[in-house]
């Protein structure tokens, strides 16, 4: 069973994300809050909560330092940021606070379900809308600091697969560019996380970004 945490200050959206998962035989809703004080708090007290979504902006404590202080508690759920559009600005700072998966608050039940089932396996999860919000951002506060690639010792296509997770492209966009498998791609996309030491998706986009800048 996967136990959840829905972590929104606007309850038409806590209401509708638990009727969602709630209908699942393999997820329980587990905590609902409208604050993410309150949220650090139930999984102080109940480790068993394995995943979190997080809203960015809500009152007491907003979701950037909410996900920050789990980093202190013991057994801390994966969060998946839920954002929109307007909080492109916010997402860096979520990364860098130890957020796993992003999702825009319009995603569709079907992708709710299998986000939260893909997290609570060991999957990172980032919408094609998120990873060009992220680029977007970064393309706006200017160049970024440039990296080398070369130490990491990525096979060519890895490489190429890298440069394609870093223009936004799905796992599936990728396997129909580059003529591989689903599973393929999955394989270069686990690889290039693991020898660039990126925690995530999101990481291996930003590694691209400024591998792309030298």
């Amino acid at each position: 069973m996967i136990r959840v945490a829905i972590v929104d200050d606007q309850e038409v959206v806590r209401d509708g994300f638990a009727t969602i998962l709630g209908s699942q035989p393999d997820i329980e809703v587990a905590v609902s809050v409208s604050d993410g004080l309150a949220f650090v708090d139930a999984v102080r007290s109940d480790p068993r909560i394995d995943v979190a979504l997080v809203d960015i902006r809500m009152p007491v404590l907003d979701g950037i330092a909410a996900t920050r202080a789990l980093e202190a508690v013991p057994h801390a759920p994966v969060v998946i940021v839920v954002t929109t559009f307007d909080d492109d600005a916010l997402v860096l700072d979520a990364v860098a606070a130890g957020a796993q998966g992003f999702l825009l608050k319009r995603v569709s039940a079907t992708d709710l379900i299998d986000a939260v089932r893909q997290v609570a396996s060991g999957a990172s999860i980032l919408s094609p809308e998120v990873t060009s919000a992220v680029l977007d951002r970064i393309r706006a506060t200017g160049t970024p600091t440039p990296v080398d690639l070369s130490p990491f010792g990525l096979t060519p296509r890895e490489t190429e697969v890298l440069r394609l997770v870093g223009r936004g492209l799905t796992n599936a966009e990728i396997a129909g560019r580059l003529h591989l498998s689903m599973s393929s791609v999955k394989t270069h996309v686990s690889n290039v996380l693991a020898k660039t030491g990126s925690r995530d998706r999101v990481q291996a986009v930003l590694l691209a970004v400024r591998s792309a800048s030298r």
